[in-house]
């Protein structure tokens, strides 16, 4: 799936895409919480190995 395989947008709709399905197509990395500073679990969280819930993740994702 690629960008391209998204529904157009209505004309009058203001162009936002959410962060979560970007992130969920694999078109931008997922974020990793700024707490987390191993690198390989950051990189494990960024490439979707290992998926964190909402109440770990927090707001500074």
């Amino acid at each position: 799936m690629t960008i391209l395989d998204l529904p157009s947008m209505p004309g009058d709709a203001a162009p936002v895409i959410l962060p979560g399905l970007l992130s969920g197509l694999g078109i931008t990395p997922r974020p990793a919480p700024a707490w987390i500073t191993d690198p390989d679990l950051i990189a494990s969280i960024q490439a979707g190995l290992m998926d964190l819930p909402d109440e770990l993740a927090g707001d500074d994702a």
